[in-house]
């Protein structure tokens, strides 16, 4: 709805206008009235109408010089002028002011609608015409900040630019932050926030921003990525190049954001990088991949899985060091991977039907969809730790039986699945999962059936019941008793006493 406000000094008149026409029907609402041009004034600048109508004679200040005052102070609004017979050469020298058209008293509802419909048809063409000026401002902007960015407008100079095209360029300092995937809904959310400063370079989303050190910026930039992965399931990288303090130098900040970008394998896709000057890695210790083959067969043989974690470990601090290409790693890893299949199929003859399972194409396909360096180790390490498990019931002591053994001779400390996990080499989950599998059992409920069977033995003893449970590693007596009944359907006094006389 346009906005519209109507100043005649009579009531009548004003009262009238509200009801001759269905305003609502037209396009418009009636937001105030005003009773001369001094408070019609204090109304225009205070409510910003689309469309005044104005008397032409009124006490204070009349039409014509309320009219002048609009277009001195460069008021948009259309104006329509309302006037007698008698007044009509006031009403010439309105139009030679700009006003759009006039109405004579007493007004005819008619020609009110045709001169409304006529207005309303100009303030749409009006607003259709901001909006592509607006647009067309706004990608240029956007170009203006790319073409900055590579150097192309060296000729011209920045105090042109802001001028030009009305942007900013007077921070104390620059950066640019760049991101992927670049696709057209990412892009409109990220402009949404960023305005003119977001644009596209390279197949890549750009953002100009002042200093991401600023709490409100960094928060700023974490509440997109937060919307975005919430919005459309999907996680985005980003890498924040170099702060820079001259607008000609935004290209460094780029290019820094950009090798960033390059090296997002090493430094995990999902996450933000931050540039942090020439970056000096710790050259990590140097191993081939034929002494990491040699050592993981060992290792495999051994059911050392702490030794299969740390080989691995050392494995991807060195990628990082050297800052291999993606292609480089994860060929690497498959070859080692491939290697290790080859060597238990050819010299251990029951693992042979197994190793079809680690050969599938979709299995080596996995190796290359990975999207960071920390993805592609954790992978390894659980293949290698399925090959150790499948190994140790072909061929040996399962590993499961070594941990068995530690819960015996360990039940009566705090123990943890998580402490547990970490003792053996393993991750908590998977860890949580071969033990289900191999035992039928969750790793709290195995334990605690332990520690009653204890708890039997030492009760059979004529220990008393808040030793016993403290022996067994229940801090608490009541959860004690509690356990004890959940597993013997008796409490620990009352099984006692059961022993006791039944011998």
């Amino acid at each position: 709805m346009y906005r519209v406000i109507i100043i005649d000094d009579e009531p009548l008149i004003r009262k009238g206008l509200r009801k001759i026409i269905d305003w609502n029907n037209f396009g418009f609402n009636i937001i105030g009235d005003a009773e001369n041009g001094i408070d019609g004034y204090k109304k225009i600048c205070s409510l910003n109408p689309d469309l005044c109508i104005i008397d032409i004679k009124m006490p204070g200040m009349d039409g014509l010089s309320l009219i002048e005052k609009i277009k001195n102070k460069n008021i948009n609004t259309k104006i329509i002028i309302l006037t007698g017979y008698p007044e009509f050469e006031y009403a010439k020298k309105a139009i030679d002011l700009g006003v759009e058209t006039y109405l004579l008293k007493p007004i005819d509802p008619e020609i009110l609608a045709e001169k409304i419909k006529k207005i309303y048809l100009e303030l749409e063409r009006e607003k259709s015409i901001k909006k592509l000026i607006n647009k067309s401002i706004e990608f240029t902007r956007e170009k203006i900040v790319e073409k900055i960015i590579k150097r192309e407008l060296e000729g011209i100079s920045i105090e042109e630019l802001e001028e030009m095209y009305n942007i900013n360029f007077t921070w104390k300092a620059y950066q640019v932050i760049l991101v992927e995937p670049n696709n057209e809904e990412i892009f409109r959310e990220i402009k949404n926030i960023f305005s003119y400063y977001a644009f596209h370079i390279d197949n890549l989303i750009g953002i100009l921003v002042e200093d991401i050190s600023k709490p409100h910026l960094k928060k700023k930039i974490i509440d997109m990525k937060n919307k975005i992965k919430s919005k459309y399931l999907l996680d985005i990288y980003i890498s924040v190049g170099e702060k820079v303090f001259n607008i000609q130098e935004l290209y460094k900040s780029y290019n820094s954001a950009l090798n960033l970008f390059k090296k997002k394998f090493l430094y995990n896709k999902k996450g933000i990088i931050l540039y942090q000057g020439d970056r000096k890695i710790k050259t990590a210790e140097e191993i081939s991949d034929e002494n990491i083959v040699k050592e993981l067969i060992r290792s495999i043989e051994k059911l050392d899985i702490n030794n299969i974690n740390d080989i691995l470990d050392k494995k991807m601090k060195f990628c990082i060091s050297e800052e291999l290409n993606e292609e480089e790693i994860k060929t690497s890893y498959l070859k080692i991977f491939l290697n290790i299949i080859n060597h238990f199929s050819t010299n251990y003859s029951k693992f042979k039907e197994i190793s079809k399972n680690y050969l599938t194409d979709a299995l080596i396909k996995d190796f290359y969809k990975k999207e960071s360096l920390f993805e592609l180790n954790c992978f390894m390490k659980s293949l290698i730790l399925d090959i150790t498990e499948n190994f140790s019931k072909i061929f040996g002591r399962s590993i499961i039986s070594k941990i068995l053994e530690y819960l015996e001779c360990n039940y009566y400390k705090d123990l943890k699945i998580k402490e547990v996990a970490k003792i053996f080499g393993y991750n908590s989950c998977y860890f949580g999962k071969i033990f289900r599998r191999y035992t039928g059992e969750n790793f709290n409920t195995y334990l605690d059936k332990i520690r009653i069977n204890k708890a039997k033995e030492l009760l059979l003893q004529g220990i008393k019941v808040v030793e016993v449970a403290e022996k067994v590693g229940y801090k608490d007596i009541d959860y004690f008793i509690m356990k004890f009944k959940k597993y013997t359907g008796k409490s620990p006094k009352n099984y006692k006493e059961e022993l006791i006389n039944s011998s």
